[in-house]
């Protein structure tokens, strides 16, 4: 009988989460479809990385914060008080902490078309 150990199924697990992400980001966000597939790869393996290390550990929650990093540039999110405060708040569920990035991302994403003009 073939038995997975948890990390296996966690690595596989990572993996599947990458894959998604990547297709997802690839097919709505202008400029990374792009991309050479291993640069994109390694992008997205760094910020799931980086999330986890935060303490983010639902798929929702490194999503949103790998689609407002796709939107605004890692620096800018990484540097941001707002979401330095949800990162730093590990009290918080981690639906909490991912609804806190969307809307960070929501409102930052407003503030950039009107700047557009749109």
């Amino acid at each position: 009988m073939l038995a997975v150990k948890r990390k296996q199924m966690a690595a596989i697990g990572e993996v599947q989460l990458r894959n998604n992400l990547a297709d997802f980001l690839g097919r709505h966000v202008d400029g990374l479809s792009s991309l050479p597939l291993d640069r994109l790869d390694a992008e997205l393996d760094a910020i799931i990385a980086y999330c986890r290390k935060a303490g983010l550990k639902s798929q929702r929650a490194v999503a949103s914060y790998a689609l407002a990093c796709s939107l605004f540039g890692n620096q800018r999110v990484a540097g941001d008080p707002s979401i330095i405060g949800v990162l730093a708040d590990r009290s918080s569920s981690q639906l909490d902490r991912a609804l806190l990035i969307e809307m960070w991302t929501a409102a930052a994403y407003g503030d950039y078309r009107r700047t557009q003009g749109g």
